[in-house]
């Protein structure tokens, strides 16, 4: 299918969609830099949609960077136009398209999911209160140590928080998690593994103790195989 392109100087034309990530104006001159090397070399990419604000509106879906350069520049833009049915569907493609440029993290889905997923809202706030990474958060929201698993209903947009103790959980494993302020990622993954698995009978006082008793121990061994295991047994007294 050939792709149709249009172009405008009216740059009041597009919408910026509020899921969009903030535009970055290191990353505008980066392009203003090359537009005036190489020139435009891709349009931007666009959708004419009522779904955002009840209202027909055209939003730019992939490349307000380049947009904003060209704007910049008082130079025409060039875009085509994609078809959704909804906001799930916008998000999906926008996530599609920015991948092909600079991938979407995870809080990026999060922060455009949010929009139209109250789960996603909740999970944020969540992040937010208790300074645990996103992943952290929504495997505790599921109930679930599967980081795999995890990761992809993030990106899905079909995340749901499942667990009804997902705030409690998320306030204690921080109060672990302040503890392991210099110890590896890998390593705090292992405690969030045995913190979920023990939880519904865990004593909460025990493991902060054992966790203190334990801290320089656990820093120096780097086996993480082993680290695993220490915990397990040392920190959670789980039994093999």
């Amino acid at each position: 299918m050939k792709l149709s392109i249009k172009h405008t100087e009216s740059y009041k034309k597009f919408s910026i969609l509020p899921m969009n990530r903030e535009i970055r104006s290191k990353h505008v001159e980066e392009l203003v830099e090359s537009v005036r090397n190489m020139g435009i070399i891709r349009p931007v990419v666009a959708c004419q949609t009522n779904v955002i604000e009840g209202e027909d509106k055209l939003y730019i879906v992939d490349g307000q960077h380049l947009a904003t350069a060209l704007e910049r520049e008082g130079m025409p833009i060039p875009y085509t136009t994609i078809e959704v049915e909804d906001e799930k569907e916008l998000i999906h493609k926008m996530g599609k398209l920015n991948n092909s440029s600079k991938s979407w993290t995870l809080i990026d889905y999060v922060n455009a999911y949010k929009f139209c997923n109250n789960n996603y809202r909740t999970l944020l706030k969540y992040k937010n209160l208790y300074n645990l990474e996103i992943i952290m958060v929504s495997s505790i929201c599921m109930n679930r140590y599967s980081i795999c698993t995890s990761s992809k209903s993030l990106r899905s947009g079909n995340f749901t928080i499942s667990n009804p103790n997902a705030e409690q959980m998320c306030k204690d494993f921080s109060d672990i998690f302040l503890l392991l302020a210099n110890v590896d990622r890998s390593i705090k993954f292992s405690f969030l593994n045995a913190f979920i698995q023990t939880y519904d009978k865990l004593d909460q006082e025990k493991v902060i103790d054992n966790l203190l008793k334990n801290l320089k121990r656990i820093k120096l061994i780097a086996d993480l195989d082993e680290a695993k295991k220490f915990i397990r047994s040392r920190v959670f007294n789980i039994k093999s």
